[in-house]
């Protein structure tokens, strides 16, 4: 456990930006609560931001409240019963009050991706004790179920898991292996509601892939629960598909740049990126069709409205080599029902302020004070509900380097390959350091779709 809390702290130790994890501002995922889609919550590079009123105000929680930082971003999952998960360096964390994540019984296992459906709740160990998936069916109250997938080890990684939208008892599953200086893709699928899991095929992807290769599940067809989607990912993006759940494999889509892929409720696909623009398929990936002047888009994901949700450029910042201004949308999510025009959700400049919480919670002692202060500053907040003025923190915004959009011209992603030695690389002093880095800011490109 106390290799990856290292890790953060060598993160915002030795990466420079306009925040102290070294990232822009930036919005990396986006969750609705299943049965109330007006509760939502935003992973962002700066903390969590949750809204109440389907994303007309926004009131934000630091890292510290949460439970990480650095990199790092959590896995997380909202439950029915208005039950928030996250991922943590210091395990599995849930929040049912709107102001304190707590610890679970699993104190600090350490757990790298979660995913629920319904009451239902997945997770996946990836510690050096433990390798297995936990399963509950109350809410994430108790988790009689655990299973290890036939050939799993320690320290597998699972990236991500997904729920079969048709078959609720169909879960496939996403991760990695090393072993010694080899890299192994690992998926797996599960027949009775995430109980036992048993390998995929993995005819048609890479035999072996590249040591910065990850793999994800990013999709299933929302009538066919054989039909699914996963994204590999190191120096390029590469979609690939499953018709026969997953005995074989087509590549059906590639870009160098990141690619957060959709597939909708009527089994349309939307694969967005932050430079090459979007596009959509209506078969399944065979062709695909320009979008007309989309965001720049890092995620996507629909609501039961069948609104298409993005994370989006708030500013200008730059793009991973630091070779190319991503242009700002304005906005850090926006929305859409047709895809040709676009509806600002969240623009930071106008977040409402901190979560008010009681006197003793991390949320009130430490975020909702000088720490909010301080991004009020950096994001050109126009809030008035803290004085910061008082707290000695009211400054104008700090523009950054990034141009003329906003505050902090920083990298919003890790560069592709970052853990290669060669041209460019850090100093072999900092290079084992850096693999370890790597493998944690890698997470955070595990669950964008």
């Amino acid at each position: 456990m106390r290799r990856f809390a290292l890790a953060g702290l060598l993160i915002a130790a030795l990466a420079p930006g306009a925040f102290a994890n070294g990232r822009a501002p930036g919005t990396s995922t986006i969750h609705f609560r299943q049965g109330h889609e007006q509760d939502v919550a935003a992973g962002m590079t700066f903390g969590l931001l949750l809204s109440h009123d389907g994303g007309t105000t926004w009131h934000w929680m630091c890292e510290n409240a949460v439970g990480y930082g650095g990199l790092w971003d959590p896995d997380y999952s909202y439950l029915t019963n208005g039950t928030l998960f996250a991922t943590t360096f210091s395990g599995l964390r849930s929040m049912s009050d709107g102001c304190t994540f707590n610890s679970t019984s699993f104190g600090n296992l350490f757990v790298s991706t979660d995913e629920a459906a319904g009451s239902t709740l997945l997770f996946g160990a990836a510690d050096p004790n433990d390798d297995k998936i936990y399963k509950s069916t109350d809410q994430g109250m108790t988790f009689p179920t655990s299973t290890t997938p036939t050939g799993a080890t320690v320290n597998d990684w699972y990236t991500s898991m997904m729920f079969a939208p048709s078959d609720a008892t169909k879960v496939y599953v996403g991760g990695y292996r090393f072993t010694g200086t080899t890299k192994s893709l690992l998926l797996y699928k599960s027949t009775d509601g995430g109980s036992t899991f048993t390998p995929m095929g993995q005819v048609g992807l890479p035999t072996m892939p590249a040591s910065s290769a990850t793999i994800s599940v990013v999709g299933i067809d929302p009538a066919n629960a054989s039909i699914v989607y996963v994204k590999i990912s190191s120096t390029t993006d590469v979609i690939y598909k499953t018709t026969n759940a997953g005995t074989s494999w087509t590549q059906i889509l590639t870009d160098t740049d990141q690619i957060s892929l959709l597939v909708r409720s009527t089994g349309d696909l939307v694969a967005g990126t932050k430079i090459h623009g979007a596009k959509k398929s209506t078969n399944g990936g065979t062709t695909w069709t320009d979008l007309t002047n989309p965001p720049q888009i890092g995620c996507l994901v629909e609501n039961s409205a069948h609104e298409v949700w993005a994370c989006t450029q708030n500013y200008d910042t730059m793009n991973g080599s630091g070779s190319q201004t991503i242009p700002g949308d304005g906005f850090g999510i926006m929305k859409t029902t047709d895809l040709a025009t676009w509806t600002g959700v969240l623009k930071y400049q106008d977040i409402t302020g901190p979560v008010d919480c009681a006197t003793g919670t991390i949320q009130h002692d430490t975020c909702a004070g000088m720490n909010w202060c301080g991004v009020k500053s950096q994001l050109g907040i126009t809030s008035t509900a803290v004085d910061c003025s008082a707290i000695g923190v009211d400054g104008a915004p700090d523009a950054g380097s990034g141009g003329s959009g906003g505050p902090g011209g920083d990298v919003t992603k890790n560069p592709k390959g970052c853990c290669d030695s060669g041209p460019g690389s850090e100093p072999p002093l900092l290079l084992g350091l850096l693999v370890g880095i790597c493998l944690l800011a890698r997470k955070r490109r595990a669950k964008e779709m």
